[in-house]
């Protein structure tokens, strides 16, 4: 079922930048290790906004511990997206652009959080249900963000299965639409209905 999953751009972004990273199991995403890796640093306090403070040389998240610890690392992988997709002083662009960032950002969070291409090496139950608190305690996320992950890849499954449909439909088609693959009687038939065409004087194109 997993293997007609299709990844977004973006997605796939975040896939090569992880493996670069050497990032490539659950065990591995926590924002003790990202922080390190990404070389950035991080506030916990009491109250706080969620937000990322960056520029070329340095980049500063915080985040409100009163979330909890599994809500701050959704927070963290949404604020992360900024620095490491968006350029520019952050204050002085459009609003439509920061909205556009934004969504990017909520986006991101998902991939970020829980990347497909870790879910596709794991063994996952037989039922929904089992499947979402497996995702939720194993990438460390709450059980509503691991719902709206696994919804979401159950549709890119049905968006690629049907592609996949597709396609082989259309490549069956123009297999039956290649004279090599006509029956001996189909050659027969359209041999004599070309040489009747030639007797009443049509002309034949072949293309």
């Amino acid at each position: 079922m997993l293997n007609f999953y299709e990844p977004t751009v973006l997605e796939e972004w975040v896939e090569k930048f992880y493996i670069k990273h050497n990032i490539r199991t659950p065990s591995n995403l926590s924002i003790e290790n990202m922080s390190a890796i990404l070389g950035i640093g991080v506030t916990f306090a009491p109250g706080v906004d969620d937000e990322v403070l960056f520029d070329e040389e340095y980049t500063h998240v915080f985040i409100n511990s009163l979330h909890s610890r599994q809500r701050q690392w959704e927070v963290f992988c949404h604020e992360i997206c900024h620095p490491l997709r968006h350029l520019g002083n952050q204050i002085m662009l459009p609003d439509e652009f920061r909205k556009m960032q934004e969504i990017e950002a909520n986006a991101f969070q998902y991939y970020a959080a829980i990347p497909f291409f870790m879910v596709r090496d794991m063994k996952l139950p037989d039922h929904q249900n089992e499947i979402i608190d497996l995702l939720a305690r194993e990438f460390g996320v709450t059980h509503e963000f691991a719902k709206k992950r696994w919804d979401q890849i159950l549709r890119r499954i049905a968006r690629g299965r049907s592609h996949h449909e597709f396609i082989t439909a259309l490549a069956n088609q123009y297999k039956r639409a290649d004279p090599a693959n006509w029956s001996h009687e189909t050659k027969k038939l359209f041999s004599l209905a070309i040489q009747r065409k030639l007797q009443k004087g049509q002309g034949v194109v072949i293309r």
